[in-house]
């Protein structure tokens, strides 16, 4: 972190080390498709580099660092969309386990961005609520209730289609 706050274009890999699944699968999940999400993580990473003056010490990186990837998703989400057949080679496995992940997957990206997110970052990113009230710049209790009714919006349209995959 320090060599990042000094601008060491070095200290940008070994983040990427430690966070680059982790927000490549934000970005997927926000996204809907690989190479959206390829590009969004790669210019994230090149943000936290240009940007490495405005970290300070106090702040909590992880959640600079998905605030920086939660824009760029938006950014993309309101750009026309790449045309991408699902389910890509990431999520290989079992014909059942890879239908359930292409329907949660569709579901989730059906549900309005203010349910959307805060599912993503935390049920599926194990973020805290106030980290990722931070990332989204709610408060918490506006976090919980998103969350709240975004669980309840995500069972319902996947009411049916759970009992045919499971």
């Amino acid at each position: 972190m320090i060599a990042l706050a000094k601008g060491d274009p070095n200290a940008v890999g070994g983040l990427y080390e430690v966070y680059g699944e982790r927000i490549y699968r934000y970005t997927y999940r926000m996204l809907g498709n690989q190479m959206d999400a390829e590009d969004a993580t790669a210019e994230t990473f090149l943000r936290v580099l240009k940007r490495s003056g405005e970290l300070r010490a106090d702040g909590a990186f992880r959640t600079w660092l998905f605030r920086i990837a939660r824009n760029l998703c938006i950014d993309k989400m309101r750009q026309q969309k790449l045309l991408e057949l699902p389910p890509d080679a990431r999520y290989s496995g079992t014909e059942d386990r890879t239908a359930l992940k292409v329907t949660v997957q569709q579901a989730l990206g059906e549900l309005p961005l203010e349910y959307r997110e805060p599912l993503i970052l935390c049920d599926l990113e194990d973020n805290s609520a106030k980290d990722a009230a931070e990332t989204l710049g709610i408060s918490v209790p506006a976090l919980k209730s998103r969350l709240y009714r975004g669980r309840r919006a995500l069972r319902e349209k996947l009411g049916g289609s759970m009992e045919k995959i499971t």
